[in-house]
């Protein structure tokens, strides 16, 4: 996951709000994981980027918050990567 964040962050200049484990925030102009990810000029995924997917080595979507949300997260001293479900994802066991 580090080589695809730092592949991301020298292709586009998108760097993670917050980190934890196997999760990584980014800020994002909608909703959707499909308007964070980068493409190609022809469309295809940005290669060794994040790619949407359940096969190994891809990544899938654990939630949608505001940029509100986070900035609070933040300022309470919270990581934004544990609570993106909305649950306290460590607790929980992931």
């Amino acid at each position: 996951m580090h080589r695809k964040m730092l592949k991301l962050a020298d292709g586009t200049g998108l760097f993670p709000i917050a980190v934890l484990s196997d999760c990584a925030v980014y800020l994002s102009d909608g909703p959707s994981p499909l308007d964070f990810l980068p493409h190609t000029p022809d469309g295809k995924p940005l290669p060794g980027g994040f790619r949407l997917g359940v096969s190994p080595g891809m990544v899938k979507h654990e939630g949608t918050q505001s940029l509100m949300w986070a900035v609070q997260m933040l300022d309470e001293g919270h990581n934004p990567a544990r609570h993106i479900k909305g649950t306290d994802a460590a607790a929980g066991g992931e």
